[in-house]
């Protein structure tokens, strides 16, 4: 499992679905402008857990199966 920083799993996300870069990259403009304007980490918060939880998901899809 990568850091749960936006770069590692942005790393681990190009290794396992390169075609998810985008909506990833998508997410995190939404959850930094989101978190600018409530003044809250929570959004960013949410960006990592959901794409962590992608990324253990993609790593063994046999396991989510």
């Amino acid at each position: 499992m990568p850091e749960l920083t936006p770069d590692a799993l942005r790393a681990a996300v190009a290794r396992i679905a390169p075609s998810r870069i985008p909506a990833l990259t998508q997410h995190l403009f939404e959850a930094t402008t989101s978190a600018q304007q409530t003044q809250s980490l929570a959004p960013l918060r949410a960006f990592v857990n959901s794409w962590a939880v992608f990324v253990a998901i993609e790593r063994h899809p046999e396991r989510a199966a």
